[in-house]
């Protein structure tokens, strides 16, 4: 599949950027209707509930770390930092609910919960700048994570528009709201050198993504565990399933890469025509609701994102 158009080292400007929007959206109650709910397929169920699983303290972190910020920051960025709290805490509600519906299907997710709350308790003590650090590296993993489900529909595929409404959903705000970390971040150390600030946020991103990587691992594997699979054999999917040929692990590398490069903005990468795909299919899918038109079918982005 082609690769979303990008801008190379030219950001998009402020003023090009989307706007950020929290909508008003509710998950229905019955949107998980079976317990693997990808295909049927538990490896590749088992990534999006271990997001899932660790999304509300997650959330949370990122809100308080950002709270302290509001009034630091002038508008437009403060106006964008507001959104970006607003639209936080409506993926921490719609994901609590999802919890409790995993742990209805049989899944105890306390396993997952104390690893999140482990990594947030890290950072308790830590400074305002600790704390935004840690979060802007986390943002970048959820905006890239974000930005491969509205690229490639096939991880999505065959799941039904409930469950497929609500990822959307979540992944179109994470990538609208991609640059605010990263923007509040650069005006919280304007003073700092430039080889301390690329330092700084280099070592931060590497501690970040090393504790990603092994928890989101160990989380796949203990859901796995829960449905019968052995450890290794768990392992050796949850490895396929991510980094072989077209997995979301292994399509991100270039994007999680680039973060590292001097000079680095998230929206040196113009995902404006996802966005756009990603609006167009939750209004399909609501109209598929409201009785017009059929389900939103996984590969509906493929012909936009080759014409671009």
């Amino acid at each position: 599949m082609h690769e979303t158009k990008t801008s190379g080292f030219n950001q998009l400007s402020p003023d090009q950027r989307p706007d950020i929007v929290a909508r008003s959206y509710r998950a229905p109650s019955d949107a998980l209707s079976e317990r693997h709910w990808v295909r049927q397929d538990p490896f590749a169920t088992a990534f999006f509930n271990a997001l899932s699983a660790v999304f509300p303290h997650g959330e949370t972190f990122m809100i308080r770390s950002l709270l302290p910020w509001v009034d630091r920051v002038e508008d437009p960025l403060r106006g964008e930092v507001e959104a970006f709290i607003e639209q936080e805490a409506g993926h921490s509600r719609e994901h609590v609910a999802m919890n409790k519906a995993l742990i209805g299907a049989g899944y105890d997710i306390a396993p997952l919960d104390r690893k999140i709350r482990g990594f947030v308790s890290f950072f308790e003590d830590a400074n305002d700048h600790v704390k935004l650090t840690a979060t802007m590296c986390i943002e970048h993993f959820t905006a890239i994570i974000a930005a491969e489900l509205l690229k490639n529909r096939e991880h999505l595929a065959g799941v039904d528009n409930k469950m497929l409404e609500l990822w959307l959903w979540h992944a179109i705000e994470e990538v609208e709201h991609k640059g605010v970390a990263f923007d509040v971040w650069n005006h919280a150390t304007r003073d700092w050198g430039s080889a301390r600030r690329y330092l700084w946020r280099s070592f931060f991103m590497l501690a970040v993504t090393t504790s990603f990587f092994i928890n989101r691992t160990l989380g796949q594997i203990e859901l796995l565990r829960q449905d019968g699979y052995g450890f290794f054999t768990a392992l050796k999917n949850v490895v396929a399933t991510g980094f072989g040929k077209g997995g979301i692990g292994r399509n991100v590398l270039r994007p999680w890469a680039a973060f590292f490069r001097p000079g680095y903005h998230p929206w040196d990468i113009d995902d404006r025509l996802l966005l756009a795909q990603g609006e167009a299919d939750l209004a399909s899918i609501a109209a598929s609701r409201a009785g017009y038109g059929a389900r939103v079918e996984a590969p509906a982005l493929a012909p936009l994102v080759a014409a671009a």
